[in-house]
Parts: structure tokens; C-alpha cells; sequence
């Protein structure tokens, strides 16, 4: 089967699931105290599948509901807004923790607080994969928003989940030591923050849209008005995921330095001192 301009589907596909791939691979290499199994990692990415699906069809919903029942026009600023911050943002942060916690929370392989981290930028990775191949797939211009993307949208859901883990190991750590309300608080924080990243990230993304549509009708002088703050929002949404992904690395590292246990090791756990030496395997 051929996309495009004799492009093949095989090679949009790897495009636009490679930088998902690399950053995983980043993930579990920062992994240093005790990397997780490969079993569990696959389980959270092939269960992102039904929940992508699920939020596809909550998003549709939603949206039905802000045009039918609110009488949003979807071509209005309001309602690019309702939507992005009420339905896509916490739609995907939800199932993307979903996706995460049911194979994880409960397994003893959940030991280490960087943990959490693995976790949910598997799960968010996954679901940022799959939704990357769909608009590959079925954009008119394949290879150009398989490149756009690759520098957009997935880092933005690696960063996104970083975030999400950061918060979760926390609360598992809470919950082991019998904190509730640590857990709880950091529950609730991890699901928070990425959502509001992300639906303002989407909001700045798709408010293009009706700003251009209203360009397209009005005068000169109102013309350069909405441009100029197209432009604006723009540098914003810059400058904004600069600050995040800066931020979000810089923790990452932390993270990954200041790992630790807060529960028994998995058996034939080596302590990293011992593992490139050869006379103790």
C-alpha cells in the first residue's frame, strides 16, 4: 500500500514512531538502580490501545456536547478553549495514568521511586505513537507532519509523562510507607499539571484555526491585528515548552540520580556495583 508521492506505509510508520522509540530508550537507560522488565513495559504500551480509543471517542463526545448542548461554534476561540482544558487535556492524562497504573501500581517491580517515570513515559509515549501514526497516516501531507510531529507532539508527550511520573513514584512512595494523603496528593497533582500543559499547548495549536478564519473576513487593519497576535501566542507556546522541556530534563536527571528502593528488590536484583564485573555473575 502507497501514501502520497510513492511513499511507503512501512517507512511513514517508523518515522513517526522512531523519536517515541529513542526517547523510551533514554528513559530506561537513566533507569540505573533496578530497570524494569521488558514484560511489564510491553503490557503498558499494548494496553494504551483500547484507551487511545477510548479518549477518541470521549473527545467526540465531548465536542458533540459543547456544540449541541452549549451551542459553541467549533470554529469559535470559546469553544477551542472549552475544549482543549475540559475534554482533550484531562481526557488523555486520564487514560494515559490509566494506562500506566493498572499493569503497574500493584507490581512488586514498583520499587523504586523513578519508577513511576518508566511507567507513565511508556504509557504516554504509546498512546503519542499511535495517535502520530493515525495523523500520518491519514494527512494529506504525509512526511512533512510525520517530521512537524516528530519535534512537536512527541516530546511534548514524553515531557508530559515525565511529569505524570514524577508525581506517581511520590505517591506510590506515600503509599508504601501507609501516607494517604501523600498519596493522594500527589495522585491528584500527577494528573493535574500535564493535563493543563497539555490543553494549553493544544489550545495555543488550534486557536490558529479561528483566527485565521476571521483574518480571512476582515479588514486590512483588523487582518494585521489578529496576525500579530497569532504571532504572539506563537512566541508564547515557544517560549512556554522551552521552559517546560528545560525544566522537565533537568528534573529527569534529578530523579534518575536520587533513585532509590522503597520496598524489597526483585529477586536476582544485583547492586549496580557488581554488575559489569564479570567474577561475581
Amino acid at each position: 500500500m502507497i501514501f502520497g508521492a510513492g511513499i511507503p506505509v512501512l517507512f511513514l510508520i517508523a518515522i513517526a514512531a522512531a523519536p517515541g522509540i529513542f526517547l523510551l530508550r533514554l528513559i530506561r537507560k537513566l533507569d540505573k538502580v533496578d530497570k524494569e522488565s521488558p514484560r511489564l513495559i510491553i503490557s503498558i504500551i499494548l494496553l494504551e490501545i483500547p484507551f487511545l480509543i477510548a479518549a477518541i471517542v470521549v473527545e467526540s463526545l465531548g465536542s458533540a456536547i459543547l456544540i449541541g448542548v452549549l451551542r459553541l461554534k467549533e470554529s469559535s476561540l470559546i469553544y477551542t478553549v472549552f475544549y482543549c482544558f475540559l475534554v482533550i487535556g484531562p481526557t488523555e492524562e486520564i487514560c494515559k495514568m490509566l494506562g500506566a497504573l493498572l499493569p503497574a501500581w500493584k507490581s512488586r517491580e514498583f520499587n523504586c521511586r523513578y519508577d513511576g517515570i518508566v511507567y507513565c513515559t511508556a504509557s504516554a509515549l504509546s498512546f503519542g505513537i499511535l495517535e502520530n501514526i493515525m495523523y500520518v497516516l491519514f494527512s494529506p501531507s504525509h512526511l512533512s507532519t510525520a517530521l512537524f510531529r516528530a519535534f512537536t507532539s512527541i516530546p511534548m508527550h514524553f515531557m508530559l509523562g515525565v511529569c505524570m511520573g514524577m508525581f506517581v513514584g511520590r505517591a506510590k512512595v506515600g503509599a508504601a510507607y501507609g501516607d494517604a494523603g501523600t498519596r493522594n496528593k500527589n495522585m491528584l497533582i500527577a494528573l493535574i499539571i500535564p493535563a493543563v500543559i497539555h490543553a494549553f499547548y493544544d489550545t495555543i495549536c488550534l486557536s490558529t484555526v479561528p483566527l485565521l478564519d476571521r483574518a480571512n473576513t476582515a479588514g486590512d487593519s483588523e487582518a494585521i491585528g489578529l496576525f500579530l497576535i497569532m504571532l504572539l501566542m506563537i512566541g508564547i507556546m515557544i517560549v512556554f515548552i522551552i521552559a517546560v522541556y528545560i525544566f522537565l530534563f533537568v528534573a529527569l536527571r534529578r530523579e534518575s540520580k536520587n533513585d532509590f528502593f522503597f520496598a524489597e528488590p526483585m529477586p536476582g536484583w544485583v547492586p549496580k556495583m557488581f554488575r559489569n564485573d564479570r567474577s561475581n555473575r
